[in-house]
């Protein structure tokens, strides 16, 4: 038997990829694919790499072996694993803490070494996937999204970029990988050049099915960029908005953005949080790196940066004016007192006193289910128990 381990990277279509395997799920089993996902339905395995990351090794091989079972009771010849909290798994848990950690490197080697011992004997090979890109622009998409879904983080790009930059060390993590499960077991993308299709090139390139047109297109869930007034606007509100009700405020946010049409007025350059000769400096300091990477996987060169062109069609974000502040204050005024908001915010603030108070997930079910929010409270209660992520 053989597992397929997708570590990731973010920022490079992992989520369309886990819709796309979790909603074909029945037509890979017929052709002896079995795509693993934790009990509880969710599309992804981040609950186990988390889990693995702090310790919690016998969830692990519990989720591990279940599936190997699984998989041999269907007749099934590969297992497939996809989260990409199993790339630079240190540096997620400094992004937890807002510390740089300066023995990533050393820290994620101990924790792929413990993965391949909880690898079940039945499984006879191993293949690492991982797809990257561009490192400025995977730190100022990470960025993005730290600050619009994450653990709340209220900094700025230039206080994240030494927590994260230890994530750019890109060959030196697949080495890490290499090292346990022997280099020619792992398989490195460049995802520029498959064009934002990840699922495609990973039926084509990684499980060798031709034909993806056989298969389901699973409806993707948008991941809509915020402007940048709006994103400049939810990191100061993380320093007071409540870190269970994260989702919720990406979510009125997401309605504030969409309805002042912030986004089609703003210059693309907004979005960038290095200038042009940051950026320069940023990818010639990551130069080896890279460098590296391309020649010992076989990568294709990642897309070049033209400083002058660049330069020619930049201008600095001027930063949130009071009167675009004013503007957002109101509207997210009004959008957050719709009544679909008003309840999943009482049934959060339900869940996380009821935790604190009452013994049991049991409990929480019973106490709620009379107020009809028995749905609401198993997402919070998903949210709670997996954690920010990235």
């Amino acid at each position: 038997m053989k597992l397929i381990l997708h570590i990731g990277t973010h920022k490079t279509g992992t989520t369309a990829l886990q819709q796309f395997l979790y909603a074909n799920r029945q037509s890979l089993a017929n052709l002896g694919l079995h795509y693993a996902t934790p009990g509880h339905g969710l599309q992804e395995a981040s609950v186990i790499a988390n889990a693995l990351n702090v310790g919690q090794v016998r969830n692990v091989r519990k989720f591990l072996a279940a599936h190997v079972a699984h998989a041999r009771r269907s007749g099934a010849h590969t297992i497939l694993v996809s989260s990409e909290n199993f790339y630079a798994m240190s540096v997620l848990a400094a992004m937890q803490r807002r510390q740089v950690c300066h023995d990533t490197l050393e820290s994620d080697r101990a924790l792929i070494e413990s993965l391949k011992a909880l690898v079940p004997d039945d499984v006879l090979a191993t293949q690492i996937v991982c797809y990257f890109r561009r490192p400025d622009r995977y730190a100022e998409s990470l960025y993005s999204q730290h600050v619009k879904r994450g653990i709340m983080f209220d900094g700025t790009f230039q206080e994240l970029l030494p927590i994260i930059e230890p994530a750019l060390r890109y060959h030196k993590h697949m080495q890490a990988w290499s090292t346990a499960f022997g280099k020619g077991n792992c398989t490195v993308r460049q995802y520029e050049s498959v064009k934002g299709d990840i699922v495609s090139d990973f039926v084509r390139n990684v499980i060798d099915i031709d034909d993806v047109d056989q298969f389901a297109q699973a409806q993707s869930l948008a991941n809509e960029r915020l402007s940048r007034d709006a994103l400049e606007f939810k990191r100061l509100r993380n320093r007071i908005a409540r870190p269970n009700e994260r989702d919720i405020e990406r979510t009125i946010l997401g309605v504030v953005d969409e309805e002042l049409a912030l986004r089609r007025g703003e210059p693309s350059c907004y979005q960038d949080f290095l200038s042009p000769v940051e950026r320069a400096e940023f990818l010639s300091r990551l130069k080896p790196e890279i460098d590296a990477l391309e020649a010992s996987y076989g990568v294709e060169p990642f897309p070049p940066f033209d400083r002058r062109s660049a330069e020619a069609c930049w201008s600095p974000y001027p930063g949130l004016t009071e009167q675009r502040r004013w503007e957002l204050e109101s509207r997210y005024g009004r959008v957050s007192k719709r009544v679909a908001f008003r309840i999943d915010r009482l049934t959060l603030r339900s869940v996380g006193f009821l935790r604190t108070n009452l013994p049991g997930v049991d409990v929480l079910f019973d106490v709620l289910k009379a107020f009809g929010a028995k749905h609401a409270l198993r997402r919070a209660m998903r949210h709670l128990q997996l954690g920010s992520g990235w």
